[in-house]
């Protein structure tokens, strides 16, 4: 008798530094420990709102910090965020990307990929910490916001001036 898997739900974090050329000079990946009570929360609101609410998942963010805290099941932030923009100590934020969900039949599998990347354009150097994840709700025009992923990175990253940053979620779900 085929002894039956767990089912589950991951999250993968893959964190890749460029130079300016485009040559990767880190890359890690590693396995996500940090969904907070905000994913739930935003579930639940989607699948508790009666037809007529309309609810939709809107503005995925990916977010990046300096903050060193351990992550807590109760964060609705990161504990400090890195401002968007080339003044000190910020990076420029780019567009969050996501892939279509794929389906693996051998492994009874499927996952999608949800990344961003960060230019540091401040002169100096950035460090990054920790990084997060927001999605929100919308019914009729009026969001709401859910801080879902929090990880703090096993080691700092320093991005030197004109470095980019692309952090990745990979989530997957296994039956």
């Amino acid at each position: 008798m085929e002894r039956m898997r767990k089912p589950n739900i991951d999250a993968y974090l893959t964190v890749i530094v460029t130079d300016k050329n485009g040559k990767v000079v880190y890359r890690r990946r590693y396995k996500s420990r940090s969904f907070v009570v905000g994913f739930l929360n935003a579930l639940y609101t989607v699948f508790t709102s009666p037809p007529s609410a309309q609810q939709w998942l809107v503005n995925p963010d990916i977010v990046v910090g300096s903050g060193t805290a351990k992550p807590s099941i109760t964060n609705t932030g990161l504990t400090s965020q890195i401002g968007n923009g080339t003044g000190t100590g910020e990076l420029q934020y780019g567009t969050d990307s996501l892939t279509t969900p794929i389906t693996n039949l051998n492994n009874n599998s499927a996952s999608f990929t949800w990344s961003k990347s960060f230019t540091n354009g401040s002169g100096g150097n950035v460090t990054v910490a920790e990084v997060g994840a927001y999605l929100a709700t919308e019914n009729a025009g009026s969001p709401t916001t859910y801080f879902i992923l929090h990880d703090l990175l096993p080691s700092s990253i320093t991005l030197a001036n004109t470095q980019v940053l692309t952090v990745a979620y990979t989530i997957t779900i296994t039956t």
